[in-house]
């Protein structure tokens, strides 16, 4: 029973971060289309919103993504504690 339980678990993760990213990336297009409309400069703003929008998206799927795999290893997914501190004497 614990088995369902665990894949349910996994499942719902993977659809939420790549939910993540679609919506990342929809609100970042969206907003450089009405840029593009306000300031009638067409290609522009969807550019910059669609790339930017992609690189902050993958920024955060790969960072869940480390948090999850940190968390199946059997580390607390706590980036912070689980850092060493660098003398730099």
């Amino acid at each position: 029973m614990s088995n369902k339980k665990n894949s349910g678990q996994v499942v719902f993760a993977n659809i939420t971060i790549g939910l993540q990213l679609a919506i990342t990336m929809l609100v970042f297009v969206y907003g450089g289309h009405r840029l593009d409309l306000y300031f009638d400069k067409s290609p522009l703003f969807l550019v910059i919103g669609t790339a930017s929008g992609m690189v902050l998206g993958f920024y955060h799927l790969l960072k869940d993504l480390q948090v999850n795999d940190k968390k199946d290893a059997g580390g607390s997914g706590d980036e912070k504690t689980e850092k060493k501190r660098i003398k730099w004497n």
